[in-house]
């Protein structure tokens, strides 16, 4: 059970990170800094209760 919950913390913290990096990338330079800004807080959505999980391990 706690090596399903550390996978599922890693793969939630890999989750939030390559989503922030998609989202800086894809909108870097453009006019919509609102729509970037709402992507790398889902990133971070993902990735903080993954390094939670992780942490506690």
């Amino acid at each position: 059970m706690k090596r399903a919950l550390y996978v599922l913390g890693l793969l939630l913290q890999v989750t939030g990170l390559v989503v922030t990096l998609v989202a800086a990338t894809a909108f870097f330079g453009t006019p919509s800094t609102l729509a970037m800004l709402r992507m790398m807080l889902v990133g971070v959505a993902f990735f903080v209760p993954g390094w939670l999980l992780v942490r506690k391990r």
